[in-house]
């Protein structure tokens, strides 16, 4: 098959970038047409339709056209060809808006301006366009006045996070769940908000340890919760991070600043062979890409782009860039509840309980952080001394400049999706019918409430009937008070878990 677009320019120009999730190719057919591949989405375009040239500026108006915006792929392009090449091309049709961003997106990505003279006359366009992509609020869109152009890019040339708005996405941005979730919260009791914002402040703290296959003492329990507790109201800033990654891992391995060394994530298969399945960034560019994704962090938070995506592009990329020696798992999840928070999405003082969700889920998560990783370890040379010490050998950074977290937010999607249904409500449920069965146990016998949680969770614990073995424990109940009691909590509490 022929190669078109962004594909034509990683085949013809030998680029050394990740794997584009869509790849475009001429057909022989009369129709364009989709298949969605196991490794990404592959679109087949017809000759007498979409006849292109033999030239990188052919394909590069090609892909900026039919596939948007890949500015890894453009930055390692323009390195390739001579500079004079491409005034040319831009003075060939320099009001055309493609060319105009084509010359932007060169001066943005290569940190120069080209010798041509400013337009001085036209509409202005928009760099990205906000039907394709996740982009930056109007408010904070800046003008590209040598191109007459709007810069809505979600972030700076450092770190910038993309994401193609597919029909999945699409569909679920249909959905307002802000809305939904303060109209979920409404229906229920203040009282009984606030018993089941404690619970899930602590569900959720051992959902997140136990992600990680951790199990944190009464300290470490207290000490997370207590941070989810105040998520969002402080800006993040390192200091703020440093504090954080402090609370929740073992005082020995508490950091003072961003790692100076290289961590990775492996399997030990057997005595000196490492399954390696992620490498975070150098340690020399853990630093600009942490100032960057601060930067970049302020600005989306404080902007009205939407906060289901700013947090999963945030969270996610906090991860893929591990500034710690240790927590970064549980700081990635902790910064999913910040910026929700800070971008009000739910009732102050309500936990949105995602950590629970991709902890029974799994192979879900997995498969989110694999999106990057999987690409990610192709593309790395490395070496492992005795010790399990690495020593990554090629420049890597510009493989975390411009993640394309696509599938990421379309999972993170359902998992917010996921949460409502299955998590959040289901508790405020459950402490409803506690609440029932407690009033109608009072009717039978007005037993200690320790007691009578002991009860319930006997019941629980045995299918819905009260467990002979455990009679003794309640001597001063007659039987008959013991079967009322036991069918109470089945018609009630039981039956809604």
């Amino acid at each position: 098959m022929e190669a078109l677009g962004y594909q034509f320019l990683i085949e013809r120009y030998e680029l050394n970038v990740l794997p584009s999730y869509k790849k475009c190719f001429l057909t022989t057919h009369s129709i364009r047409r989709k298949e969605i591949m196991q490794e990404g989405e592959h679109e087949f375009f017809p000759v007498k339709y979409y006849r292109v040239g033999d030239s990188w500026h052919d394909h590069l108006l090609f892909a900026l056209k039919y596939e948007g915006v890949n500015l890894a792929v453009m930055k390692a392009m323009f390195s390739k060809i001579k500079q004079s090449d491409l005034v040319e091309f831009v003075k060939s049709k320099r009001t055309s808006v493609y060319l105009r961003k084509i010359w932007f997106f060169y001066e943005f990505l290569m940190g120069r301006e080209l010798p041509i003279s400013p337009v001085k006359t036209g509409n202005y366009a928009l760099v990205l366009d906000p039907d394709d992509h996740f982009v930056l609020d109007n408010t904070h869109s800046v003008k590209a006045r040598r191109q007459r152009l709007i810069c809505n890019l979600p972030g700076t040339v450092d770190f910038c996070p993309m994401v193609r708005l597919t029909a999945r996405i699409k569909d679920a941005q249909q959905t307002d769940y802000q809305a939904k979730f303060a109209e979920m919260i409404a229906q229920y009791p203040s009282e009984l908000i606030y018993r089941a914002s404690q619970f899930l402040y602590l569900k959720e703290t051992k959902s997140s340890y136990a992600i990680e296959q951790l199990a944190p003492d009464q300290k470490r329990t207290v000490n997370f919760m207590g941070i989810l507790q105040q998520a969002g109201r402080n800006e993040l800033t390192k200091e703020l991070l440093i504090q954080l990654q402090n609370c929740i891992v073992d005082e020995r391995y508490a950091d003072s600043g961003y790692r100076n060394y290289q961590v990775y994530v492996g399997q030990s298969i057997t005595p000196g062979y490492e399954l390696v399945h992620y490498i975070a960034p150098k340690p020399e560019d853990v630093a600009p890409f942490m100032d960057a994704f601060l930067t970049v962090a302020y600005v989306l938070i404080h902007s009205e782009s939407n906060p289901v995506i700013t947090a999963a592009v945030l969270s996610f990329f906090f991860v893929f860039l591990h500034p710690f020696g240790d927590g970064n798992g549980r700081l990635h999840r902790y910064l999913l509840h910040h910026i929700l928070a800070q971008r009000r999405f739910g009732p102050e003082g309500i936990i949105f309980p995602v950590s629970a969700v991709m902890y029974k889920n799994a192979k879900q998560y997995d498969e989110m952080l694999e999106s990057f990783s999987a690409k990610l370890i192709q593309k790395i040379q490395y070496k492992l001394n005795d010790a399990g010490e690495m020593t990554v050998e090629n420049p890597t950074a510009d493989y975390y400049r411009y993640i394309d977290f696509t599938l990421i937010v379309e999972e993170f999607y359902q998992i917010v999706e996921t949460t409502l249904r299955s998590e959040l409500i289901p508790e405020l449920d459950y402490l409803l019918a506690w609440d029932r069965v407690r009033a109608k146990m009072r009717n039978i016998v007005d037993m200690p409430e320790q007691k009578a949680l002991q009860f319930i969770t006997f019941v629980q614990q045995n299918n819905g009937t009260f467990p002979k073995r455990r009679r003794e424990l309640f001597v001063e109940l007659s039987d008959d008070e013991v079967t009322k009691l036991a069918d109470i909590v089945n018609s009630e509490i039981f039956r809604n878990r």
